[in-house]
């Protein structure tokens, strides 16, 4: 028999009270776990994190946990739950349901949840539950299989298989998501799970992350944001005492610049240096990431427990990070009552600007999205998203471009053929059209039939996504792009790869992300070359830049028939581009 089955009446109702003053209490003095840096089962001696993570769970209604390889926080939840199941009293049993992202996690843990519980006084459940050396003590267990647990008070522990059909009849008091980063549909799930909580109810989030899921990280950032009730609860790996006892402090040019011996008042120190730029390490750090074989994504997701380097990004997280350090910035004016529009840079005397336009139907999730680039500088310097019918989005495009003197790039491809269309009735003067030598790039269903010399206007991605996508993520890495829109950016934290191709993860958008793209492609494959050409054809991209009073005068007129004017910031205006070599007339659709 435990001695503490032993106790008085008056000693169990004193024990019993420091158990439900404080949840800690009946962990650190009732409690073992298995330690793997022992290799064997040790006191449960919360640190101070877990501590403070007990404490949460206890004081929030809605808790979200993130957290790094064997940081025990899967256990410590078991062990909190395990407390409360036990506590509980019989008028008003917990009720535990835990979703995992495949359902024999979910058994795993409520296994862990057995085990603890297990290991509680039995004082707790009457004299019966005791035992003798005569007579063997009653199992504490009404229902005992590998998905469902139910204690003599009617606490039930219950592993959930991940659809909303599986939910149906339970009203938790407790509702876990384990890994939730990592559930198929986890937003549609947790949708579900949540309205079955009732008033009183609890949900706990915890995993590792997994790039930009829409549970998960959507919960996180909408919390950061101050957008939702959960409390986040962020635990790093050097916060455990059992994987920091060597910790170095590596600044970015991977020198060593400073070691602690940790201590609980080392907590803020930790954060100061972080916030500093440096990035710890420690022996068993270095031992984990050779585990891992230096995977960057792995080391992100399993121990530095960053959602933008966990989940298979296109374009790595240390290239979106500096752009955002050090060219993104706020828009110098913004239009519209959705702020539409952001404008960073003026038209400039003697620069040259394309504008790239990805058009969408004007209903469901996707933009249509105008990007404008000086090629001057290679600097973004406007951005418009706007969920705007085809055929008024040309309007938007033309103003624009006339503003800027633009060369025009728009994606004729299903609703962008009525935008292009509508751009060449009202005449825009520098609009690109495909190569007909590019065969794979003829659309002869559409466009190609207003046009007398097999030329196409717009720009078909057709089978150069791949190289486009490549193309981006080489000027992002080389800063041979200057973004200035944390739209943009954005999307690249969720831009990632899906069975080996890139595209946005479930839930999010790359509408601002690939018209980039395609201007970038253009820019390179195309409109470049017109730099490289020789002095006549140079003569031609001088002339895009003069302003004469006769041009200007016509393109004032056109302007007062476009609506909804933003304010005229007097760019320079050319005349019709000229290719005197004919080596470029297919660009602009000139004839020979």
């Amino acid at each position: 028999m435990e001695l503490h089955n032993l106790l008085s009446k008056e000693e169990i109702l004193i024990e019993f009270a420091k158990c439900l003053d404080d949840p800690t209490y009946p962990i650190i003095n009732y409690l073992k776990t298995y330690d793997l840096t022992q290799e064997g089962f040790v006191p449960f001696k919360l640190f101070k994190k877990q501590h403070e993570i007990v404490l949460d769970y206890e004081n929030y209604r809605f808790n979200l946990v993130t957290k790094p390889r064997q940081a025990g926080i899967s256990t410590t939840t078991q062990a909190y739950l395990a407390v409360k199941a036990w506590l509980a009293d019989k008028n008003k049993p917990e009720t535990i349901l835990v979703i995992a992202n495949k359902l024999t996690l979910a058994k795993k843990f409520i296994k862990g949840i057995k085990d603890f519980v297990t290991q509680l006084p039995r004082w707790q459940w009457g004299s019966e539950y005791y035992g003798t050396p005569e007579k063997e003590k009653k199992s504490i267990w009404i229902k005992d299989s590998q998905i469902e647990l139910e204690l003599p008070n009617g606490s039930k522990i219950i592993a959930v298989a991940t659809s909303t059909d599986a939910l149906r009849g339970y009203t938790p008091t407790y509702l876990v998501f384990d890994e939730a980063a990592f559930i198929d549909d986890g937003a549609e799930l947790y949708s579900a799970a949540i309205t079955s909580l009732g008033t009183g109810g609890k949900a706990i989030l915890i995993s590792t992350p997994n790039g930009y899921d829409p549970l998960y990280y959507k919960t996180y950032e909408q919390s950061v944001k101050g957008e939702n009730n959960y409390n986040v609860i962020e635990m790093r790996w050097y916060q455990d005492p059992r994987y920091n006892k060597d910790l170095r402090w590596i600044d970015k040019d991977n020198n060593q610049t400073k070691e602690l011996e940790f201590t609980f008042e080392s907590f803020e120190s930790f954060e100061k240096m972080v916030s500093e730029g440096y990035k710890p390490t420690s022996s068993w750090y270095e031992n984990m990431c050779k585990e891992l074989n230096n995977d960057k994504r792995k080391i992100a997701q399993e121990l530095d427990v960053s959602f933008l380097g966990s989940g298979g990004n296109v374009i790595d997280d240390e290239y979106i990070v500096a752009q955002e350090q050090n060219n993104v910035r706020e828009p110098k004016h913004i239009f519209g009552k959705e702020e539409e529009t952001w404008v960073w840079e003026e038209p400039q005397e003697g620069h040259e600007y394309i504008l790239v336009a990805d058009v969408s139907g004007g209903a469901g999730a996707d933009y249509s999205v105008i990007q404008i680039i000086d090629f001057t500088t290679h600097e973004q310097v406007f951005e418009y998203r706007s969920k705007i019918l085809a055929d008024l989005f040309a309007s938007v495009i033309y103003e624009w471009g006339i503003k800027y003197n633009a060369y025009v790039i728009v994606d004729r491809v299903g609703v962008g053929q009525t935008t292009v269309l509508k751009l060449m009735e009202m005449k825009y003067p520098n609009l690109h059209w495909d190569n007909p030598e590019h065969k794979n790039l003829l659309d002869k269903r559409s466009i190609k039939a207003y046009d007398n010399d097999n030329r196409i206007a717009g720009f078909a991605v057709g089978n150069d996504r791949l190289n486009m996508v490549a193309h981006l993520e080489m000027m992002v890495r080389t800063n041979g792009i200057i973004i200035r829109s944390k739209r943009t950016t954005s999307e690249m934290r969720t831009f990632i790869y899906k069975n080996g191709k890139p595209d946005h993860m479930s839930g999010y958008n790359d509408d601002c992300l690939m018209s980039l793209a395609m201007g970038l492609w253009v820019l390179e494959h195309s409109f470049s070359k017109l730099k490289k050409a020789n002095a006549q054809t140079k003569a031609m991209l001088d002339s895009w830049l003069a302003v004469t009073p006769t041009t200007q005068e016509a393109i004032n007129n056109e302007n007062k028939q476009i609506p909804n004017k933003k304010p005229n910031f007097h760019p320079s205006v050319s005349r019709n581009m000229q290719d005197p070599t004919g080596q470029y007339l297919w660009l602009f659709n000139k004839r020979k």
